[in-house]
């Protein structure tokens, strides 16, 4: 019996071309540190620090530690220099890049019914990002002020997708049975990964993510109106 419905954001619940996003995502961010570093240079840091962030596997140290332990011997700035000026970007220019997103009433409708039928809720959002620029994505979802009772953050998970320890951790918070949960996600690798604790999965197709190399099959699939219907009817003659 499914007690808890995890849900990706980025793709899933706030449809968005990755592609695009990420471009303007890293164009303002490298934007607000042309007077310090080449633009090129930084964002090399920046992804340098990310992938150490996503292979990391202590279950002791956050994401948020592990990033900041990784990109700044690369720059040669201190911490208290530089924070400032990733908080400015996040509350002032992170919040522009909307206009990249194409955001869906679907999204408010399928995660007040499941609030409404009595499910646990978490926003299974890969953990690589603050929870300012995090939040600004909820809202743009329209999501944000929905009972939520998990959302990860780069400051408090100590994991990331594709890392099975990652649906481990948020399991473990929920209080649940892995069979007693449903990943929502549209990618084949980072959200199916999910099936290897034995949480049930749907690959919502609207913006799939398929790079090819993905061994999992989703227990159902299709798009996010198709997930909707199905919201409305019992999880138990599907999963």
């Amino acid at each position: 019996m499914i007690k808890a419905i995890l849900f990706d954001l980025d793709g899933t619940l706030l449809p968005m071309d990755m592609e695009v996003f990420t471009r303007e995502y890293f164009k303002g961010l490298t934007g607000d540190f042309c007077h310090l570093y080449d633009p090129s240079d930084f964002q090399k840091y920046i992804w340098q620090a990310t992938k150490a962030m996503v292979k990391d596997s202590r279950p002791e140290t956050t994401n948020e530690e592990v990033f900041m332990e990784n990109f700044f011997p690369l720059v040669n700035h201190r911490e208290e220099e530089l924070m400032p000026m990733f908080d400015q970007f996040y509350t002032k220019k992170f919040i522009q890049l909307d206009k990249y997103t194409n955001p869906t009433p679907l999204a408010r409708k399928i995660v007040s019914l499941l609030a409404d039928k009595g499910y646990k809720l978490a926003l299974a959002t890969n953990p690589v990002f603050p929870m300012a620029a995090t939040s600004a994505r909820m809202r743009w979802a329209g999501i944000d002020d929905l009972p939520w009772e998990i959302v990860t953050t780069y400051e408090h998970s100590h994991f990331c997708k594709p890392n099975p320890g990652y649906f481990a951790e948020i399991i473990e918070q929920l209080g649940i049975k892995p069979h007693q949960a449903l990943m929502v996600g549209n990618d084949t690798m980072e959200d199916l990964v999910a099936s290897k604790l034995g949480i049930k999965t749907y690959l919502a197709t609207d913006c799939l993510i398929d790079r090819g190399d993905s061994p999992f099959k989703p227990d159902a699939s299709g798009t996010l109106k198709e997930f909707y219907q199905l919201a409305q009817t019992e999880f138990a003659e599907v999963f």
